[in-house]
């Protein structure tokens, strides 16, 4: 299963990746990508999302290959690059400004592709964040929020 949007998610898919989380902070996957590899494609001025997602699939026991976001950008066919990730991937992972671009890979690949960030879009930190809120609040899906931010 692909993450490229939050609104892509069931209110129960949020909540079982709440249940995942709650057991691998009590010591649960910690060999889940045992074996795996993790293909990422990140901007060189990235560094939090890298990190924690580089340190994820360390502790899983996964592998990580690093290019540059801008490998992506290249004239060669995305389907392409997708036959070619199929081939190493067992998932990827992408930080790139355009949803579409992510769109097309998740299109093309056979292997589960994270959006690590859009210009319009940011799962994974939105999912944390909510998390965190399910962790201090009774119900955080009944309060009211204000984003503030460029």
């Amino acid at each position: 299963m692909d993450l490229l949007r939050l609104n892509g998610l069931a209110p129960e898919n949020v909540f079982e990746i709440f249940s995942i989380a709650d057991d691998m902070a009590a010591g649960a996957h910690s060999d889940f990508l045992r074996g795996k590899t993790v293909v990422m494609f990140f901007p060189a001025a990235s560094i939090r999302t890298r990190v924690s997602f580089e340190k994820a699939i360390y502790l899983m026991g996964g592998q990580c290959i690093l290019f540059p976001t801008e490998t992506l950008d290249k004239k060669e066919d995305i389907r392409d690059v997708c036959g070619y990730l199929d081939n190493w991937a067992d998932c990827v992972v992408v930080r790139h400004s355009k949803i579409e671009l992510l769109e097309a890979m998740a299109d093309c690949l056979d292997a589960p592709l994270i959006n690590a960030m859009t210009s319009m879009n940011h799962p994974c930190e939105i999912l944390t964040d909510m998390y965190s809120l399910s962790k201090i609040r009774e119900d955080f899906r009944r309060d009211k929020y204000l984003f503030v931010g460029k």
